[in-house]
């Protein structure tokens, strides 16, 4: 028994941290941003070559392309998930926290940057006893 807890223990924190979406905006904040984006000079090409392709693709009711880049950067070895373990063999579910890094730009018909916005946050997400 105590080598199964052992492997458990040791399979979920090897599972528990995940970043997922564009590295490219990974150490992206709003001034890093500023400095990288201008508004009405940064064309959409030199914006895919700066980040590559976008997380999502959306469209104004006028037809101006939004594109949407996305980063996490999150890790389930928390105190709720490692309680779960020890106790119900991770039965009770699991937590995990971390930061989201979301860029956003709207471009005109000329597809050049017509607005840009970049948010840090911290997020959380859990199963079982720890879903929101």
């Amino acid at each position: 028994m105590k080598k199964f807890l052992v492997l458990l223990v040791t399979f979920n924190f090897l599972i528990s941290c995940a970043d997922v979406g564009n590295k490219s905006i990974k150490d992206i904040d709003s001034d890093k941003a500023e400095a990288t984006l201008t508004e009405g000079v940064t064309t959409k090409a030199e914006v895919e070559a700066i980040f590559g392709d976008p997380y999502e693709t959306t469209f104004t009711d006028g037809g101006q392309i939004i594109y949407k880049y996305q980063y996490d950067d999150t890790s389930a070895f928390t105190v709720e998930t490692v309680t779960s373990v020890i106790f119900t063999l991770g039965l009770a579910g699991t937590k995990s926290k971390g930061n989201r890094n979301e860029l956003t730009i709207l471009f005109d018909e000329n597809d050049v940057v017509k607005k840009f916005n970049m948010s840090n946050s911290d997020i959380e997400a859990g199963t079982l006893l720890f879903a929101d």
